[in-house]
């Protein structure tokens, strides 16, 4: 039986300190405020955005931790150069802008983020892998292929037969990640899997696009496969090149599915 107490409780409405961040954050992305500009007082944010001091004040606070804004004791809030103080929250930030849609150059960017540590990733996880590793990457594998067959079996059987539900471009998405998220723990070094659950959100919304053309989910699950059963054989260079090439037919088909 269910008890209420404990992770249960009101869902409250969207904060007015989240608004006014979002607000604020779409003023600079747009350029209404410039890298250096200063930014009107505390008392007057809270009569252009009809809030009360203490929420700018949290708000701004918020947005000095993102990288967007510098707070200087009695000299006021000043906007920074966010591509060169801003954090990782900054992207979700850019993403929200932009209704979740990716510009070419930050496509780009995330791509060759991919490139740089997930090559060396598979690489380490083929050194350093433990049995248990070993086991958790290929039941992941196993059903990625149980995905497959069933769609397979799906399309196949005759109209006048339930056949079983092809899994959603999302669920795709969700294991795929997983996948990558296991070999970077298995790769032994603690940053790698932090950083991929830093790109989580932006990684699914490009995954989930990405998966949407449903042609593409055999190919990569067979990357996959050869990836894990490279680590499993602590075959490094292996490994490394699988990736390699996976991010290459991936990357390949994401700019013709994203741009035409």
């Amino acid at each position: 039986m269910i008890t209420y107490g404990e992770g249960f409780g009101p869902i409250t409405p969207r904060s007015l300190k989240d608004e006014f961040i979002e607000r604020f954050e779409a003023l600079i992305l747009s350029g209404k405020f410039a890298p250096g500009d200063k930014v009107p007082s505390e008392r007057d944010l809270g009569v252009l955005f009809g809030i009360s001091r203490p929420v700018v004040h949290e708000g701004l606070r918020a947005l000095e931790s993102r990288g967007l804004v510098t707070i200087e004791s009695r000299k006021g809030a000043r906007v920074n150069d966010y591509r060169r103080e801003g954090s990782i929250e900054m992207l979700l930030s850019i993403l929200n802008y932009t209704g979740g849609k990716l510009s070419q150059s930050l496509l780009d960017g995330i791509l060759e983020l991919r490139l740089l540590f997930e090559v060396e990733t598979s690489r380490l996880a083929a050194l350093r892998r433990s049995a248990s590793h070993v086991d958790e990457l290929r039941s992941i594998v196993a059903r990625e292929r149980s995905m497959v067959e069933s769609d397979a079996d799906g399309r196949a059987a005759s109209s006048r037969v339930a056949s079983p539900r092809a899994a959603s471009a999302r669920e795709v998405a969700d294991i795929d990640l997983e996948l990558h998220i296991s070999i970077a723990i298995a790769s032994g070094n603690e940053i790698y899997p932090l950083l991929m659950n830093s790109f989580r959100r932006i990684y699914l919304a490009i995954l989930e696009e990405f998966y949407a053309d449903a042609s593409v989910v055999g190919p990569v699950f067979e990357y996959h496969e050869r990836l894990v059963e490279a680590i499993a054989a602590s075959d490094e260079d292996g490994a490394r090149g699988v990736m390699l090439e996976m991010l290459g037919y991936s990357e390949r088909n994401l700019r013709r599915i994203l741009f035409g």
